[in-house]
């Protein structure tokens, strides 16, 4: 996972509960926060269709997408094997 620095400004009160909730989980502040940003995301949006990465993966590559769909899907989930 690529992570990408953000800066958040929070009120002194809930940096402390923070603080308190992560010594006593033993984790970071940081890794508290992710955790929590990740749950409201799954809470608004729903977690993420793994469905929707297949949208674009025959555009220009063949010319017989419709027909080999299935065997393209195939090697598509093998490329993720390896990973």
């Amino acid at each position: 996972m690529n992570k990408v620095p953000l800066q958040v400004y929070l009120d002194q009160r809930v940096h402390e509960r923070l603080r308190q909730v992560a010594k006593k989980k033993k984790v970071s502040k940081s890794d508290l926060v992710r955790k929590y940003v990740y749950r409201g995301l799954e809470e608004d949006l729903g977690r993420e269709d793994p469905a929707l990465d297949i949208i674009g993966i025959g555009t220009g590559k063949t010319s017989d997408i419709a027909q080999r769909h299935d065997h393209y899907l195939v090697l598509r989930e093998r490329e993720t094997w390896k990973e």
